[in-house]
């Protein structure tokens, strides 16, 4: 217990041990995955499952701490596990490869305690939200879009889901590059593992949080369960079933086009209308607005 002698202090011996007794699930290891990852190695959590289908980008690098110039076009998921390894050697750490799609969202939830969304697409995050509340894994949401983002806790059973007042997409526009700076997701994933710390005193409020850094302000929105959601209250779990996805990243079966890349294992190549990603015998097309 030495490592969180500080913690210890404000969060208590209860709160640390169930802590260092959870098992995560992190969707997503970009800005606000890999933050909310970080986070959690050094609160302590028992294992932590990282699920990303993207390599490193120049891009990527003024939005999160835990990428380096070094760390270009390597899987973002090995390059998490080799930073976050570094911090808590204690930490069981398994990098998935992948997308979350209606394939293996259950198989990836189900044998977890907690779920962190971390992506960045709305389809995606519908799927994984209808995976979390058929098997009553809490869901800790955000999302950010410029100097705003939101937060939400989803306890199945309790509170409203996201399916309870989002839609997914059909529109071009959800493929849009949003921009934001290196604060927002930082802050974003801060108000996540806070909800979780919170989630493990007991705290059950079903409300969403409201961040405007622009302005520096905090609100939350009182929320209530749709009684017609497809998911939290009629148990249908439609976007298990099928979801249309018409940007970021996608299964491919193989790869095609020309080879632009390859080195320690990625291989790219270039299509018309983005790039193939491939590594360890997977193949995702990741189309570019």
């Amino acid at each position: 217990m030495d490592r969180f002698s500080r913690q210890l202090l404000t969060l208590g011996i209860d709160v640390q041990e169930k802590i260092m007794s959870t098992k995560v699930l992190v969707a997503g290891c970009g800005a606000l995955g890999s933050s909310i990852a970080e986070l959690l190695v050094r609160l302590g959590v028992k294992e932590l499952k990282i699920v990303d289908a993207d390599v490193v980008e120049l891009s990527n690098l003024h939005r999160t701490r835990l990428f380096t110039e070094k760390d270009l076009m390597k899987p973002k998921v090995l390059a998490c596990k080799e930073f976050l390894e570094k911090i808590n050697s204690e930490v069981k750490i398994e990098p998935i490869f992948d997308i979350i799609d209606e394939t293996n969202a259950e198989d990836l939830v189900k044998d977890v305690d907690v779920v962190f969304d971390g992506l960045d697409n709305i389809n995606y995050r519908l799927i994984l939200n209808d995976a979390c509340v058929k098997y009553e894994k809490p869901l800790i949401h955000a999302g950010v879009s410029g100097e705003y983002g939101n937060a939400k806790l989803v306890i199945p059973g309790k509170t409203s889901c996201l399916a309870c007042f989002l839609q997914p997409s059909d529109s071009r526009n959800a493929c849009d590059i949003i921009g934001t700076t290196t604060v927002v997701p930082n802050f974003l994933a801060s108000i996540q593992v806070q909800l979780f710390i919170n989630y493990l005193r007991g705290y059950s409020e079903d409300e969403l949080v409201i961040a405007d850094l622009k302005d520096l302000r905090l609100d939350k929105i009182k929320m209530k369960r749709n009684p017609q959601c497809e998911a939290c209250s009629l148990h249908e779990y439609k976007y298990l079933r099928h979801m249309d996805i018409n940007c970021g990243l996608t299964r491919a079966e193989k790869a095609e086009g020309d080879r632009i890349f390859s080195s320690n294992g990625v291989e790219l190549y270039k299509y018309n209308g983005g790039y193939i990603i491939c590594y360890n015998q997977k193949c995702f097309k990741k189309r570019i607005a």
